[in-house]
């Protein structure tokens, strides 16, 4: 069978296709992302009638390819996009409507989980952190053992710091600065849990595994797949200076992620400086892979 997991995001509508066989073994077909931004759209706390419109429209659009594909079961679900607004059930309601689907809003905590069980395809995690930066919340989940011990949802993301902080695509000095301060505080208030020594961090999300493509590129890496801290900090100084080199690197490897890459870097280096962290292993797979294993019933 075919299936279609969609992933309403802050700023992306991700579309991800897989075949599964009787034997529940899981082949990835293709993938179609949409830049919606639907951050946006939000006023005062209330996503607007646009930006639904702008989710519904994407969503039909999605939906008719899935058709054309020949995909048997399509399963749509939300994170912090809708989670986050103060009118989410209207959202939901008049979303649901329009495209004749039911929308499945996760739970900060099942995002938690999802990305655990998506990580844990690349990875043998049994000890270390999951950081997962999207546009509108950042998830952080100690793992200890092979169990969650604990995971929280920052409602803190890379399109949303653009949002509150930046008039322009690139934050200035003074900016980031302000949205470090935002961070270290928020950080303080929910008081995430410390391992001793330097604990292992997984990264996964848009904004991560973007940080690692252009590193790659810039730096002539030979995988995208780890990042030295060192290696991060050099790439953040050089978009923040606006280097030439760095920019047109984040044009070439991702041109959508232009305006959130520094906020969302500004969270990630801020996170790591905070359980002191050095390297930073960055995973393809994620939340959408950890629903597919969920709808099949699947564990890793």
């Amino acid at each position: 069978m075919k299936y279609g997991i969609i992933d309403i995001g802050s700023n992306t509508i991700r579309l991800n296709m897989y075949l599964v066989d009787e034997n529940k073994q899981i082949t990835s077909l293709t993938n179609k992302k949409y830049v919606a931004g639907i951050a946006s759209y939000v006023n005062k706390g209330f996503l607007t009638k646009k930006g639904a419109d702008k989710i519904v429209g994407i969503l039909n659009k999605l939906f008719l390819l899935c058709d054309t594909f020949g995909v048997d079961k399509v399963y749509p679900f939300a994170t912090a996009s809708l989670r986050n607004i103060k009118n989410s059930e209207e959202v939901l309601e008049y979303v649901d409507k329009q495209v004749g689907k039911n929308i499945d809003l996760v739970s900060g905590n099942e995002e938690a989980n999802l990305g655990y069980l998506g990580i844990r395809q690349d990875f043998d995690l049994v000890d270390g952190y999951i950081l997962d930066i999207g546009g509108g919340s950042t998830e952080i989940t100690l793992v200890c053992g092979g169990e969650i011990h604990y995971s929280n949802s920052l409602k803190l993301g890379s399109l949303s710091l653009l949002e509150g902080y930046c008039k322009g695509i690139i934050p200035t000095k003074s900016e980031a600065k302000k949205m470090e301060k935002e961070i270290k505080k928020t950080l303080k208030k929910f008081n995430i849990p410390k391992v001793r020594g330097k604990p292992d961090v997984y990264g996964i999300g848009g904004t991560i595994r973007a940080c690692g493509n252009v590193s790659m590129e810039l730096f002539d890496l030979p995988t995208p797949c780890e990042l030295d801290r060192t290696l991060l900090d050099n790439l953040y100084s050089k978009i923040i200076e606006q280097k030439s080199e760095a920019i047109k690197q984040v044009l070439q490897v991702n041109p959508a992620r232009i305006h959130t890459i520094t906020p969302g870097m500004i969270i990630l280096r801020q996170i790591l400086n905070y359980l002191n962290v050095q390297n930073l292993y960055i995973s393809d797979k994620g939340a959408r892979e950890g629903y597919l294993y969920k709808v099949l019933n699947l564990t890793i």
